[in-house]
């Protein structure tokens, strides 16, 4: 593979087709539930506050997916810890479908 050498802070070499930054990976326990008017509504188990909906799944999902990023980048941003729950401290709703999903922030 071919290094670089990529001018930014630090003047540190790369290689070419590698990332010049590290993305970080948050993995998060959602609950789907579907909604009496039929939509849905996703929770995340795993992070206090921070939800979404939609009129599909996928969208529910999609959309929670921008909110989880907006509140890490939050967190992140203010310098603050992220307020993770531990899967033993939290309940799941009744009836809801439950999926584990990584969002890149």
């Amino acid at each position: 593979m071919t290094t670089a050498v990529w001018s930014n802070k630090t003047n540190s070499a790369y290689n070419v087709g590698e990332p010049v930054w590290n993305p970080k990976y948050y993995r998060c326990h959602l609950a789907i539930l579907r909604e009496d008017d039929g939509t849905i509504s996703v929770v995340v188990l795993n992070l206090p506050g921070c939800g979404s909906c939609g009129s599909s799944e996928e969208e529910a999902i999609t959309n929670c997916r921008e909110a989880i990023s907006g509140a890490v980048s939050s967190y992140l941003g203010d310098g603050e810890d992220i307020p993770w729950h531990d899967p033993l401290n939290y309940e799941i709703p009744e009836g809801a479908k439950q999926k584990w999903i990584l969002v890149n922030v």
